[in-house]
């Protein structure tokens, strides 16, 4: 017979905690506390809040890792180039309207970067979509957030070295100190929008974008 953990109300956890109902909240979006829905409200668990405590709360990000100590010398000098068309292993036919293309130095090797912007249905509307090319390989996919039109944002989320999705509430590795992480299904939501952490970034930031598929690709090489 399964074991129902006790579950709390956002208030109800934040009287445990001793800390403002916000304060339970932006933990939940951040990925350090897990949490739930039921009916469009937040919900946890005695379980979640023990873990949360006995990973010493709130994971400090307040000094960001050096991302050079990740990958030296990953500056790339992008250039505008001609839209073009990707054809996936299901034989869909992708289009991207808008590309950039250079070459990233690492300390182990020169690697081809292409960027490749467009736009693709995906939980439950269309969305801007872009997706990193290395050495002609797509590596991640980043998807607008419900407010682009006002924010400006896309969402991709991380994939860990045994290729499963970085839940929230589980310890982001150190690759990703650095960068602006947020629960994907609070900032995509709808059908299929995945509960799993990702990584932010703005439409124009190339270095985010290819720094995280740097790293997907270093994960993936160990696998």
């Amino acid at each position: 017979m399964v074991e129902i953990p006790t579950v709390y109300t956002i208030e109800e956890a934040a009287q445990v905690l001793k800390v403002s109902t916000q304060a339970i909240v932006d933990e939940i979006n951040a990925g350090h506390l897990e949490g739930f829905r039921v009916g469009g409200q937040w919900r946890t668990t005695d379980k979640s809040i023990a873990e949360f405590i006995s990973r010493g709360g709130s994971q400090d990000q307040s000094k960001p890792a050096n991302r050079g100590g990740v990958f030296p010398s990953t500056g790339a000098a992008l250039k505008k180039v001609d839209g073009f068309s990707y054809k996936w292993p299901d034989g869909t036919i992708e289009e991207y309207h808008e590309a950039y293309e250079g070459t990233v130095k690492t300390d182990t090797a020169q690697i081809q970067v292409k960027v490749g912007i467009g736009e693709r249905f995906a939980a439950g509307k269309r969305r801007k979509r872009v997706v990193v090319f290395l050495d002609n390989r797509p590596t991640v996919e980043f998807a607008g957030v419900d407010d682009f039109d006002k924010s400006g944002l896309v969402a991709s989320v991380i994939t860990l070295r045994n290729r499963k999705r970085l839940k929230p509430g589980q310890r982001i590795p150190d690759e990703y100190r650095s960068f602006q992480l947020v629960r994907y299904n609070t900032v995509i939501t709808g059908p299929r929008a995945m509960s799993a952490m990702g990584v932010l970034a703005k439409i124009n930031d190339f270095a985010t974008m290819i720094l995280h598929a740097l790293i997907r690709a270093k994960f993936r090489d160990q696998e």
